[in-house]
C-alpha cells in the first residue's frame, strides 16, 4: 500500500509541474475569469487503510462522502462534508462478528493550484466523527522493572450492543480534479486521516478517494 501511495504522489507532482509550466504564458493570453472552478457538489467513494494499534483490530474501511464546496476567488473553496464509513475487522478477528461505523461531519477547504482542465489541489478538513461500535478495546502497555515500555497488548472490553462516541477528526490531502465535459469533473484524492479514538489507538490511516464533481453556478 505504501508503494501505491508513493506512485500516486509522484503522478500528482508530475501533473502539477506540467500545469505550472503550461500556465507560464503572457499575461494578456490568460483570462481573469474562472474557466472551470465554481461551486461544487462532490460524491466520492473511499477506501481507508488503517495504521498502528487501531489496525490490529480494524484493518480497513470503505464508505462514501457527499461534499459541497463554495468557490471563492484565488482558487479556494470552503467545503462541507458528510459521509458514512464501515470498518472491517482484522482477518484473525472475523469470529468476533463486530461492527465499527463512523458518520463524519467535517468542514474545511481546498486550494486549487490551477484553473484549467487539470486542477491539482491540497485540502484540509476537520470536525467530528459520530462512532457506533459493538466491539470496544483498549491498549494495555507493558513496562519493565525500570519503567521502560517494552510491549503493548490489545484488550477487549465489554460493550453494549450499540455504543456511541463522538470524537474529533481531521484530514490532510492531495488531489486532482479533471474536467471531463461541461460541468462534470472526475475527482481523485489521497488523504492522511487522524480520527481520534483513544490515545494509544488513534484511528489513523491513508484514505483513497474516487468521485464525481458537478460544477454549479457557472
Amino acid at each position: 500500500m505504501k508503494k501505491y501511495t508513493i506512485i500516486i504522489l509522484i503522478l500528482f507532482t508530475s501533473l502539477l509541474t506540467a500545469q505550472v509550466l503550461q500556465n507560464e504564458e503572457p499575461a494578456a493570453l490568460v483570462p481573469t475569469e474562472s474557466k472551470f472552478l465554481s461551486d461544487q457538489i462532490i460524491v466520492q467513494g473511499l477506501y481507508i487503510r488503517t495504521l498502528g494499534n487501531f489496525n490490529e483490530v480494524w484493518s480497513s474501511g470503505t464508505g462514501a462522502y457527499v461534499n459541497y464546496g463554495m468557490y471563492f476567488p484565488d482558487h479556494n473553496t470552503l467545503n462541507f462534508q458528510v459521509g458514512y464509513i464501515d470498518y472491517k475487522l482484522a482477518d484473525d478477528l472475523d469470529s468476533l462478528n463486530g461492527s465499527f461505523n463512523v458518520i463524519p461531519l467535517l468542514i474545511g477547504g481546498k486550494y486549487f493550484f490551477t484553473d484549467s482542465r487539470f486542477m491539482p489541489y491540497v485540502s484540509f478538513m476537520n470536525g467530528i466523527n459520530i462512532i457506533s461500535q459493538t466491539i470496544a478495546f483498549h491498549v494495555e502497555e507493558i513496562f519493565d522493572e525500570e519503567g521502560n515500555l517494552i510491549d503493548e497488548e490489545i484488550q477487549f472490553d465489554e460493550s453494549s450492543p450499540d455504543t456511541r462516541l463522538v470524537r474529533y477528526a481531521f484530514q490532510v490531502g492531495l488531489g486532482i480534479m479533471i474536467n471531463i465535459v461541461s460541468s462534470l469533473n472526475l475527482d481523485l484524492e489521497v488523504k492522511y486521516n487522524s480520527h481520534f479514538y483513544q490515545t494509544e489507538a488513534m484511528n489513523t490511516g491513508f484514505e483513497y478517494g474516487f468521485g464525481i464533481a458537478w460544477s454549479i453556478n457557472k
